[in-house]
């Protein structure tokens, strides 16, 4: 009788930053979501507070680049596994949602 082998294969990857960075995304979205809330809330009672919406704009400029970050990263251990075509089709489209996402993030503070 043949001897059966077995292998084993390991790689490593980035998937506890992705974890991470996704778990903080979801936290600094609720924070930024709820601070909107009250703010909206408040300002329909007639009390306004001026920087209120800077802090807001900020929370979720945060929460929206560390959703970005943990996308990305799932993204590229995707495709760095593909062909060059795929890999040249993500840099692309990598470098027009940065700038989407900080052209937008960055207004959110004005």
């Amino acid at each position: 009788m043949a001897k059966k082998r077995t292998t084993t294969t390991s790689s490593t990857s980035n998937y506890s930053l992705v974890k991470v960075c996704a778990f903080w995304g979801i936290i600094l979205a609720g924070i930024a979501g709820l601070v909107s809330f009250m703010l909206n809330l408040l300002g329909k009672c007639g009390i306004e507070i001026s920087w209120g919406y800077k802090v807001a704009g900020a929370c979720n400029m945060i929460s929206t680049i560390a959703l970005f970050i943990a996308a990305w990263l799932a993204a590229w251990d995707y495709v760095k596994g593909k062909g060059q075509t795929w890999r040249i089709v993500f840099w692309i489209f990598f470098v027009l949602a940065l700038l989407g996402v900080l052209g937008i993030g960055i207004w959110s503070w004005f």
